[in-house]
């Protein structure tokens, strides 16, 4: 089931939905070791990059259940897990044409198929 989902909505994003579809990268550094009095930071010791596609603007004003946390301004990102090079992270900062936006929630349908991911502009 949850290849056929994948299937018929990448074709959709294809075909029918590819007007709305928009392409994402993220690029985060993963630190760790002892924290640096003098700069204030912990040593970065490798930066993982990650990217996918989705429909990135969905709206949640007509949605029944919203997040605890949401917004007028987030916007709503419905992701096939397929098409992501990496699970997205609360926190990550996705890179698209429109600008910066941090993930503040992730979902996932009950397939396990799609991520539902709300962004907030940074």
């Amino acid at each position: 089931m949850k290849n056929k989902i994948q299937s018929k909505v990448a074709k959709a994003f294809d075909k029918k939905l590819a007007d709305a579809v928009d392409t994402f990268t993220c690029s985060k550094e993963i630190q760790s070791g002892d924290f640096d009095f003098e700069t204030q930071t912990y040593p970065t010791i490798t930066v993982e990059a990650y990217s996918g596609r989705g429909v990135l603007f969905g709206s949640y004003l007509k949605d029944m259940v919203k997040p605890m946390d949401y917004q007028s301004t987030d916007s709503k990102a419905t992701v096939l897990q397929n098409e992501v090079t990496q699970v997205p992270q609360i926190s990550d900062v996705w890179a698209i044409s429109k600008g910066r936006f941090r993930v503040v929630n992730i979902g996932a349908d009950s397939t396990g198929s799609i991520w539902v991911c709300q962004l907030r502009k940074v």
